[in-house]
């Protein structure tokens, strides 16, 4: 991945890459397409997506039949997820863990049960 900005998806390439994962297999732009709820986008709304992809470094692609290319993840969900999360934990938590839980704590944004799943992974 080649510059800052390029480091995170945007939601619209977040759907592709998602798909892509899902797939768990080289696919070409009618696949990609087919695997969109209706209304679809466009073939060269998600080609472009594509090539997009493949320019910050997230997807590469072979070569098919005749003018086909198949389009594959280079980076893992798990990567991704782990490198985003690890950025706004940094940028704004000050790279402190206990912080950036004790936020969505005090937001109310974790439930019971979810606080009682965390003391249990924390106390292992």
């Amino acid at each position: 991945m080649k510059k800052d900005k390029e480091r995170t998806l945007t939601k619209a390439e977040m759907q592709v890459m998602n798909i892509l994962w899902s797939m768990g297999k080289a696919a070409d732009v009618h696949e990609v397409v087919a695997r969109y709820d209706e209304p679809r986008p466009a073939y060269t709304t998600v080609s472009t997506f594509l090539k997009i992809l493949s320019t910050k470094g997230f997807v590469d692609f072979k070569k098919g039949d005749g003018k086909q290319y198949l389009y594959f993840p280079v980076v893992s969900r798990a990567e991704y997820t782990s490198r985003v999360m690890k950025e706004v934990k940094d940028n704004f938590f000050g790279g402190s863990a206990s912080k950036f839980v004790q936020f969505f704590m005090e937001e109310g944004q974790l439930s019971e049960s979810e606080i009682k799943e965390l003391l249990s992974l924390v106390s292992k």
